[in-house]
């Protein structure tokens, strides 16, 4: 495939930096536009809008275009993916409007920033090649680490930086590690005997899927590199015991990007995560355990810690790393015993697939949804982050109370929102996989969080407020309003009817088995 050719096939991605570049460069040399605040962030959506327009019609086309010499896959599931994380951005961008105004700190970098994350995230959906990931992972995480600190005058955000950006760094040299480890363990006889053709090593997934096929026993070197790879994935998605860097950051940083990260960062880690460990399906008895012991981990690890929160932030991140865990199910289901019939094995294939994508959309929703109910509420003289916060406000803003509600009941998995229907897709999966044991901690984890779930509706709608004053509104709120309500309306809508989205789960199964 020739450059033009290349070019095109990551023309969401391009399209997307290229408005962040815009945005920089237009609020640094524009007087007219630094003078007008909203104009950034409405040159930002219309790149994020173009941009899914290219996908959408992508997708309909169908087919794997491989760029680069096959290291990044222009295939539906990165479409799809795209979709998912374009819709983050632009639901991120209302929001911003409206707490970077409350907060005085509208300045063009921030959209700019965002963009520049969410092409990080779409090129991990694209990477069919490790080298590629890799420099996509940094694209993403240099972005978010400014994020973090975005809030210069305050403290705790500019801690929330500084340890993002440390244990960012570590958990990097961990990831480029495993990957030059892979690089040489990948090398050796193809085809068995000395008669075979000797390959020289490689980054290429596709190529290692093949390779993978054809060998009796993995390398040792192979394995260690492996494990490293996926200590540096775990440490994106905030896997437990890999999370220490998630309750500090999202308290830390300023809501709406925290709301962005937890979405975004979460999205890309996972569509990358499939996206490898479905190359390494042919040895997955391997890697298959220390996968599942993840999901219990975290699935059980972030429940638990996330019962004694008092803030909300911080429950919510350890809620995000719960669901981290319910995600990990679908990637332990791409390891399926290869005894299983051949049409055993293909049905948890797409089940998991397509339940992953299902469940990263609701996921997305569901958590953008939440935070921005919290910076509508907020204002210039009170930043919404605690239970106590939260007392009554039934009393004073019902809609903002309601819309709570939903996404509440959406996270905790509640028939009748996406939330419900997503843990049904992958437990689902699970099943397939013939891991019904591991179908069942899912379902238990779940209970659990119920708990600290319905603790804030009650505090919502049980607990008298402080005072009955209303409390002063928050300026700009147009922006986090159309968020917060299209959030909702979509987390109900495909919770009842999931088949609106089946183009969606289609596109993920696109990524076959090696």
């Amino acid at each position: 495939m020739n450059n033009t050719l290349s070019l095109n096939a990551i023309l969401p991605v391009l399209i997307v930096m290229i408005t962040g570049m815009i945005v920089l460069v237009g609020d640094s040399c524009l007087s007219f536009w630094r003078r007008s605040k909203p104009f950034s962030a409405s040159v930002s959506l219309l790149g994020v809008f173009i941009a899914g327009l290219y996908s959408v019609s992508s997708l309909r086309e169908g087919g794997t275009r491989l760029a680069f010499n096959g290291a990044i896959s222009a295939d539906s599931f990165s479409q799809a993916c795209n979709l998912i994380l374009l819709l983050t951005a632009g639901l991120a961008i209302l929001i911003a409007l409206t707490y970077l105004e409350n907060r005085k700190l509208h300045l063009a970098e921030y959209y700019s920033l965002v963009l520049f994350a969410t092409s990080g995230a779409m090129l991990m959906a694209a990477a069919n090649d490790l080298i590629v990931l890799f420099i996509a992972i940094e694209i993403l995480s240099v972005a978010l680490y400014v994020l973090s600190g975005f809030a210069r005058t305050e403290e705790r955000s500019e801690e929330a930086a500084l340890k993002y950006f440390l244990l960012g760094a570590f958990a990097a040299g961990f990831m480029l590690y495993g990957i030059a480890l892979i690089y040489g363990g990948s090398a050796g006889a193809v085809g068995g005997g000395a008669s075979g053709a000797v390959q020289a090593g490689t980054t290429n997934l596709t190529t290692l899927g093949a390779f993978l096929k054809t060998l009796a026993g993995p390398p040792v070197m192979l394995l260690i590199g492996i494990g490293l790879l996926t200590v540096g994935l775990a440490f994106k998605a905030g896997l437990v015991p890999f999370h220490m860097w998630t309750p500090d950051v999202y308290q830390g940083a300023p809501t709406s990007v925290t709301a962005f990260m937890a979405a975004a960062a979460k999205i890309g880690a996972f569509a990358a995560m499939l996206r490898v460990f479905n190359a390494l399906s042919p040895i997955s008895h391997y890697w298959i355990v220390a996968i599942q012991i993840l999901a219990v981990l975290t699935m059980f690890g972030g429940n638990i810690l996330a019962v004694t929160q008092d803030n909300v932030k911080r429950m919510l991140a350890y809620s995000s790393i719960a669901h981290a865990g319910y995600l990990m199910v679908a990637v332990s289901a791409l390891g399926a015993n290869p005894n299983l019939p051949a049409a055993r094995l293909n049905a948890a294939h797409d089940s998991a697939m397509s339940g992953a994508v299902f469940y990263l959309l609701a996921y997305a929703l569901m958590t953008l949804g939440s935070f921005g109910v919290l910076v509508w509420l907020s204002n210039r003289g009170k930043d919404y982050q605690t239970i106590s916060d939260l007392k009554g406000i039934w009393h004073n803003d019902p809609v903002a109370a309601y819309t709570m509600l939903i996404f509440i009941c959406s996270l905790g998995g509640i028939p009748g929102t996406m939330g419900f229907m997503g843990k049904w897709f992958l437990f689902y999966a699970s099943l397939q996989a013939g891991q019904t044991w591991l179908a069942v901690l899912m379902a238990l984890a779940s209970v659990i969080s119920i708990a600290y779930y319905l603790r804030i509706a009650a505090v919502m709608c049980f607990v008298e407020p402080d005072s009955r004053n209303v409390p002063e509104r928050a300026t700009a709120v147009g922006g986090v309003f159309v968020a917060v309500i299209v959030t909702a309306s979509l987390s109900l809508l495909f919770g009842l009817a999931p088949g609106l989205v089946h183009s969606l789960m289609s596109a993920a199964m696109a990524l076959g088995r090696p």
